[in-house]
């Protein structure tokens, strides 16, 4: 089965996503939306829905599913929330972040904490990304979606196993490709398997 493919949504859109856990000392959910507002108001941003949790359990949270839905329906780019905890448990925002790249969105915090600070950028968009310094020229996450052969047809990457190791399919059909190669916004690309686990796609010196 192939997974489900997103366009890249709107970087003026935005679904906002709050979360209130059982700590008496968090903020609170309208701090967190009053934030969230400021934030969008400050960078022309509409805010096309609002999704909450309350809670501290990472497996049960309907209010996240419900806002990686409503992403797509709204054309979003942005998922956002008011700061990096309100996105994440235990460490759960890497997971955050790789759930909104799929449906072609970035997570954005209203505070700015945990974002790149725009001192490295991806090879294909642009867009502000961590520093990975073994790959130092990784496209981002939503980059990774978008990837083709050479001809336009949308490709996809995976690990072949648990433990590890790389395959290539299209996405149209499920077909496997014997390739690295792939093709993102014009930038010829080679995708492999990352370090430990999962793949990486950084841009070549190769024209298209």
């Amino acid at each position: 089965m192939t997974a489900r493919r997103f366009r890249r949504g709107s970087p003026g859109r935005a679904v906002a996503y709050v979360r209130v856990s059982t700590d008496a000392a968090c903020a609170s959910g309208a701090q967190q939306r009053a934030a969230i507002e400021a934030w969008a108001r400050r960078e022309g941003v509409e805010i096309a829905a609002w999704h909450e949790d309350r809670g501290e359990e990472t497996g049960d949270r309907p209010g996240f599913a419900a806002a990686l839905e409503a992403l797509a329906r709204a054309g979003a780019g942005l998922l956002a929330v008011a700061s990096e905890d309100r996105g994440s448990i235990e460490g759960m925002s890497g997971a955050f972040r790789f759930a909104a790249g799929q449906r072609g969105a970035r997570l954005v915090t209203a505070d700015r904490s945990g974002m790149p600070d725009g001192t490295h950028r991806c090879p294909t968009c642009g867009d502000p990304v961590e520093p990975w310094p073994r790959y130092p020229r990784a496209v981002c996450g939503l980059c990774q979606h978008e990837a083709t052969d050479e001809g336009g047809r949308p490709l996809e990457f995976f690990n072949t196993s648990i433990g590890g190791g790389f395959g290539a399919r299209y996405a149209d059909t499920g077909e496997p490709r014997d390739s690295h190669a792939c093709v993102i916004r014009g930038v010829m690309c080679r995708a492999d398997e990352a370090r430990f686990g999962g793949i990486v796609i950084e841009a070549s010196d190769e024209g298209p």
